[in-house]
């Protein structure tokens, strides 16, 4: 196998290794998909960062405040 093969298949590698690592950082954790409005996304990033969570956190405290009543 050339050089540049063997570069390949280890970026590759690397790749898949990172896509398995970030689908989720918690075993009792799932992803979900949605899609939003470009404004929503970006005022939700904004409070985010300014409140210092994720935007999983602030999403998950809503829709637990949502289900909860």
């Amino acid at each position: 196998m050339s050089k540049f093969a063997k570069l390949v298949h280890t970026l590759k590698e690397k790749r898949e290794e990172a896509k398995t690592q970030g689908e989720s950082r918690r075993e009792d954790y799932t992803a979900l998909k949605v899609y939003i409005p470009k404004d929503l996304h970006r005022r939700l990033k904004l409070k985010a960062v300014e409140e210092g969570k994720e935007i999983s956190e602030l999403v998950e405290e809503a829709v637990m405040k949502l289900l909860d009543g």
